[in-house]
């Protein structure tokens, strides 16, 4: 029975030994400037007894100490400190203690402060007190409206259908009355891509009410969309009106329209201007928001001509969906842990 006795009285005190020695966690001396805090951060075992030193090198105070657990409460705080002699306090649960130092005065401190831990068990001798940092991600989402295109389909929108004009000759004008030049307005639709006008010229009257029957500029262009599904033509696949007598289209603005008229120096727009010519079909791609012109003007300085005017537009014609955006927002969190 001897051997055995010893053998529990060696036990005994080797675990009377771990539970009365002293580990030390932190021996420094630190200095803190004026009107500061300072923080210090470890990990402590449930049942581990903590004894705390503190002084201050010239036995001034120090405003504020105290120990918190990490996401709790305070466990403990002193005021005005310059000495603390080896303050005892037990660990009641296991995790991350901070000891907060608050320096308030306008003079710097130089402090001394000592922690050890005495554990409850030999098997917390080996507990790592160091504390990590860790970022942690969280993603939330929040979904929003979004609209796109379902479908896109081109339409033909008439804008004039075969109006007709009489355009007197110059020196008709001058001696009998009339008009040797005449301005047609017109508004293109919104979502205008393309847009055309088809001019036919006859002194002969009856010639252009027949033509009138015969042709229209927007069946012909709705036959080479649908055909092509859009834009895939060119011009020359609509077919030629017919015309005998020669007069001039000019594609002007509003601010050039009494110019025009009254025959003083004016400004057109090329793209949709005709010279010289008794029949055409005409391809203007600038998308022109407010009302326009096309000024037609009699060369001709002895007879009238009689005049068919057909414009038409290229709509865009959009169907629009909606659908739901997922987008993800990602907060990020530093997390204090330990690697017990």
């Amino acid at each position: 029975m001897k051997p055995i006795y010893l053998l529990l009285l060696l036990t005994f005190s080797l675990q009377l030994k771990a539970e009365t020695n002293p580990i030390n966690v932190v021996d420094l001396n630190f200095r803190m400037m004026a009107m500061t805090t300072q923080q210090m951060v470890y990990g402590f075992a449930e049942g581990d007894k903590l004894v705390i030193s503190y002084s201050e090198e010239r036995g001034k105070k120090l405003k504020n100490f105290e120990i918190f657990e990490y996401g709790a409460s305070k466990i403990y705080s002193e005021f005005n400190v310059i000495n603390i002699d080896k303050k005892e306090i037990t660990i009641k649960r296991t995790g991350i203690y901070i000891f907060n130092f608050e320096n308030s005065s306008l003079a710097r401190r130089i402090c001394n402060f000592k922690v050890d831990r005495i554990p409850a068990s030999e098997d917390l001798i080996s507990f790592n007190t160091t504390v990590k940092e860790r970022t942690l991600t969280d993603t939330t989402y929040t979904v929003r409206q979004e609209s796109f295109v379902k479908s896109e389909t081109y339409k033909v929108k008439d804008v004039t259908t075969n109006q007709y004009f009489y355009v007197n000759s110059g020196s008709n004008a001058m001696f009998k009355g009339g008009k040797s030049r005449i301005a047609i307005p017109f508004n293109l639709p919104i979502n205008t891509v393309k847009w055309y006008y088809r001019v036919s010229s006859f002194r002969d009257k009856t010639m252009i009410e027949s033509t009138s029957k015969q042709i229209n500029l927007v069946s012909d262009l709705t036959k080479l969309v649908d055909n092509t599904g859009g834009l895939g033509f060119v011009i020359d696949q609509l077919g030629n009106p017919p015309g005998a007598d020669y007069c001039d289209v000019y594609l002007i603005d509003h601010n050039n329209l009494n110019l025009f008229i009254s025959k003083q120096v004016f400004n057109h727009f090329p793209i949709g201007t005709r010279e010289n010519i008794i029949a055409a079909n005409v391809e203007v791609e600038d998308r022109f928001s407010e009302q326009m012109y096309l000024g037609i003007k009699n060369p001709d300085t002895s007879h009238g001509i009689n005049v068919l005017v057909s414009i038409a537009a290229v709509v865009l014609e959009r169907e629009m969906g909606t659908k739901e955006i997922k987008e993800p927002h990602v907060t990020y969190t530093k997390e204090l842990y330990l690697e017990n």
